[in-house]
Formats: C-alpha cells, structure tokens, sequence
C-alpha cells in the first residue's frame, strides 16, 4: 500500500517521500518522547542535536504573557498586510537591528519578514539565483542548507573545505580569498556558476566568527565576481564570554565579533545580504520569524511576490513587535542569554578536556564541534554511523553526525549545550565521559 502512495505522486514528491529531512530526525523523535528527568526518568535520553536555546524560553514566555495579559490584538492583524511585513513592525525591528545586532543603521524599508529562518532562505535565494546554480559554503556547515536551496530551488550546494584537522581551525573562521577563487576556478571547469557565497557567523556547527577583515575582503571579492555574498547572523546575539577564566585560554586570537551589517553600510552593494531570525538567539523556533535585510531593492520588490506564501503570520508579527519594543528586555535578556552560554559551555568543554577530545573553541552559537575519530572502528561514514548510534544506545546521548555537514573528515561530532537545563546537561556530558573511559 505504501508504494501504490508513493508511486501517485511526482517524481520530486516520490523522491521526497523515500527519505528523511535529516538523518537524526527519527532518532529525536525517539529521544523527545523519552527525556531524562533524575527521578521519573533515570535511564531516559538526552537529544543534544536539535539547535534550541531551552533555556531562555522562561524569559521570553513570562514577557509574552505579560503582553497578551495587557494589551489588545490590533485589527491589523486579522487582515492582509505588506508581504515583506507589516511596516509598524519592519520599523521596531530595524530598531532592534541597528542597535542590538548590526549596531549601525538599518532602515525598516531595507528588511522583509518570512515564516522563519527556512523560509527566509528559500524565498531570498529563490530570487536571487536560477535552477543549478551553485551556492559555495565552506564546510562542515548546516546539514539543512541543502533542502533550504535545494528542494525548491534547484541550487547546488559546494561544500568548500579550508581545512582537515581542527587544529588547522581555530576560533576564527580559517576561510580565505584564495579558496573563493579555487572554488570559483573548479567550478567553471565543471561547467557551473557560482552565483552564491553563504557564511554564518558565529558558525553553526564550529562556533567559530570571521573577523572585520576577513569580512571585507570576502566582500570585495564577491562584488569584483559579482557573487551574492549572504551572511546569516541568526547566531549574532549568542555570545560567549570569551574573557570567562576557566575558558579564556582557547582564545589567543584578538578578532572580536563584528556585525556584517556594517560592512554592508559602508560598501552599498546589491550584492550584499544579511539574514536572522528569532529561533536561536531568542529561543523562538516556534513562533517562525526570519529577517533579511539587503539593500539590493529589486531583490526586496522580487521578495513582494514570491513570499506571500511564505509570510509571518500577523499575529506571530505584532507578538514580536510588542516584544521588541521593550530596550530595556532586550539588553537583559542578550546579557542573561550569554551567561547561560558561557555556563553550558564550560560544562560541555570540561567533559571534552576529561577525555582528551579535540574542539573548536566556539566564540558563539548554541554548540561545541568535536572530533572523536580517534573512537571509530573503521576511517569512514559507517564507522561514524556506528559509533554515533553506539553513542546513543549506550548512553541516551544523542549527538548530530559530522556526515551532514559535508566535511571531509570522519568522526566529528556536533554538541548542542543549549538544548537541556543546566543539571541534564552536566549528566549527559558525564555519561559522555564514562562511556569513553571505558572505551580507552
């Protein structure tokens, strides 16, 4: 009966319907429904592989409730609205923008609003780049990218490496001019454009950031090829405290975190775009809010058209428009948010010192990129696939595979440390531990 589904359908919703969004999909739902809790759950798990910051929900949910307790829905929000977003809004969020996140001006006519992070990219590069066109991004990067730009779109994904060993890493993104213009050189000599440069910063899965400088000359590059160059900062407010004593010692590079919204201020460009959204830096997944602020108009005029179906619901627009009226929230919230961070952080990083396992010092994001191919059985994606699996069975941890990310080594690991409250966090981690010692 299933095939007889399937075959009903297109080839693209056949091919759709064969296989999962991602690979550690099925294993979360298992974990979700069977979470750890130190008396009614002992043996449950812990899934560190969904990128939620948990643990600032009660904050922002206390200042919703307040909201929906004192004020009215306007009549607004029953009725169609501008597809980029409803323009009270736009203006309250490019506040929050030019102050908190970009920390130079942003005009409300510059950014649009779509269902959430997915969607933003779908719609954005959707206007942007045609059918098999290719977008570079250097790797291990978000499994999701592919889907995002692919499904769709039909754009190619590059995964550009810049390196093998994290020691070859660091802190600071290791991306230079010269890899765009090898990437750029083998992608004409397989016959396809490179239409698209996509980084994130801080970086999800390494934690890492791009300096000023690097950002600029990135930028002067992609102009002078008349690439798109698209920074998503939906991490840009999930900071760690890099001046922490117990941790500082990771950090002897001096690149201080730098908003690409300023360099897009200052150079003017159309081919210059930035994205957010309210997922991880305000733990608001669920409410489906992405931002993307260009200063290239016909691409915004473009976005009037192709995101009507991927719109932020009204009511979800004025919720977050009454909550980022608030400055005085916003800065409590941004610098209780990064002690948090730092706080799980150190956790997880003190697990990985325990056991003498390599990581990338995260300067900011929701996670800690780690190697562990000193564990696997056999140099490969099935001795990955094994020893992730293993992982969970043994211990209820559930870890995201380095397969997705598209980097060529075997046998990293992605740690969300955000994704539990603080005590659960310190037993997954310890569970780590033991299941390694006893592997050693």
């Amino acid at each position: 009966m299933a095939q007889a589904h399937s075959a009903s359908l297109s080839g693209r919703g056949q091919s759709l319907a064969s296989k999962p969004a991602r690979v550690d999909m099925e294993l979360f739902m298992e974990a979700a429904q069977n979470l750890y809790h130190p008396t009614d759950n002992p043996k449950g798990a812990f899934p560190l592989n969904i990128a939620e910051n948990a643990g600032m929900i009660p904050l922002v949910k206390t200042q919703l409730d307040a909201i929906l307790n004192r004020e009215a829905i306007p009549e607004w929000a029953f009725q169609y609205t501008d597809p980029k977003g409803h323009p009270e809004v736009r203006e309250v969020m490019a506040q929050f923008m030019s102050k908190h996140l970009c920390r130079c001006p942003v005009a409300p006519d510059s950014i649009a609003f779509s269902a959430g992070a997915a969607a933003t990219i779908e719609a954005s590069t959707f206007v942007l780049a045609d059918d098999g066109d290719t977008v570079v991004i250097p790797a291990p990067a978000y499994p999701m990218y592919t889907n995002d730009m692919g499904v769709k779109n039909g754009l190619k994904r590059y995964d550009l490496q810049t390196h093998y060993h994290l020691a070859d890493h660091g802190s600071v993104s290791p991306l230079t001019t010269g890899h765009l213009q090898a990437a750029w050189e083998d992608l004409q000599q397989r016959g396809q454009r490179f239409k698209i440069l996509l980084l994130t910063t801080p970086d999800n899965p390494t934690g890492c950031i791009y300096s000023e400088g690097q950002l600029r000359k990135i930028a002067e590059w992609c102009i002078r090829h008349q690439v798109h160059l698209i920074v998503s900062e939906i991490y840009g407010l999930s900071l760690i405290d890099v001046s922490d004593e117990e941790i500082r010692q990771d950090y002897p590079e001096a690149a201080t975190y730098h908003s690409f919204g300023r360099i897009m201020a200052e150079m003017q460009s159309d081919y210059l775009h930035l994205w957010y959204a309210l997922s991880k830096d305000f733990a608001m997944s669920g409410f489906r809010f992405g931002i993307i602020h260009s200063l290239n108009e016909a691409l915004l005029r473009g976005l009037e058209n192709v995101n009507i179906p991927h719109m932020a619901s009204n009511l979800t627009q004025w919720a977050v428009g009454e909550l980022f009226k608030d400055d005085a929230f916003l800065e409590r919230y941004i610098a209780e948010n990064k002690k948090k961070l730092t706080a799980s952080y150190k956790v997880a990083v003190r697990a990985l010192n325990t056991i003498e396992v390599p990581y990338i010092p995260s300067r900011g994001s929701l996670f800690v990129w780690a190697d562990f191919s000193k564990y696997l059985k056999t140099d490969s994606e099935e001795g990955e696939e094994t020893l992730w699996i293993d992982i969970y069975r043994s211990t209820g941890v559930l870890l995201t595979p380095g397969s997705g990310f598209r980097h060529r080594k075997y046998g990293l690991f992605r740690v969300v440390y955000t994704a539990l409250p603080l005590s659960h966090l310190e037993e997954a981690m310890q569970r780590l531990v033991d299941y390694f010692r006893s592997r050693a």
